[in-house]
């Protein structure tokens, strides 16, 4: 975006990058859940999120989801790309989330995992060990920023996630094992802009999101 300006007798211009979502909502099969008063949108295979959120631990789950219902079975494969994310807070979050129900939040759903890049603490894989429906534990690993590719690979009650700078060539954060998860879960895209109970809010983009 480009402005010309003119003060007292001299002329000047100055220019910035502005990035730009259209709040035009999702199509079938994708559903949204928003505990963050987000904004969604959808071109082609890419998708977005616009919204708030304090955190994404404990007894907070301020977070923004679009997701395919009970299309993550217990030999599925999920696969993104994070293509930009706001750095909104060092832990700030956008990525892969598996719950039994992410329409539900809080006590309502068990089966809790999401594997996310961060602006600050590379890429993390958090879990609800003993399924009361708020995250309790957590890997990190390494310095991954987005853009970055997301993997999600369920077997039984094992979670295996893993972030990649190419797509090719990927490093495992660590395995989640939920409580009391369903056979069959929803499975999606989220963000949280984690900004510790301020205003701020930030934009996360997705694209290529597939379950297999």
């Amino acid at each position: 975006m480009g402005a010309s300006y003119r003060t007292g007798g001299s002329r000047g211009s100055a220019s910035a990058a502005v990035r730009l979502m259209a709040g035009t909502g999702v199509q079938a099969p994708y559903r949204t859940a928003s505990f963050n008063d987000a904004v969604f949108g959808q071109s082609g295979d890419g998708l977005a999120i616009e919204g708030g959120g304090a955190d994404l631990w404990g007894g907070t789950n301020e977070f923004a989801t679009i997701h395919r219902v009970a299309a993550f079975g217990s030999a599925s494969v999920a696969t993104v790309q994070v293509t930009s994310q706001d750095n909104t807070g060092g832990w700030a979050r956008a990525g892969l989330m598996v719950r039994n129900d992410l329409s539900a939040n809080g006590d309502g759903s068990a089966g809790y995992v999401n594997l996310a890049v961060t602006p600050s603490n590379g890429c993390a894989l958090s879990w609800d060990a003993d399924g009361n429906g708020t995250f309790d534990s957590i890997e990190l690993s390494g310095p991954f920023t987005a853009p970055v590719h997301l993997r999600l690979t369920r077997s039984g009650n094992a979670y295996t996630g893993e972030c990649s700078a190419d797509g090719v060539s990927w490093t495992t954060v660590g395995t989640a094992t939920p409580g009391a998860a369903a056979d069959a879960q929803d499975i999606g895209v989220f963000m949280t802009a984690a900004n510790g109970w301020t205003d701020t809010r930030g934009i996360a983009a997705f694209q290529g999101f597939s379950v297999t």
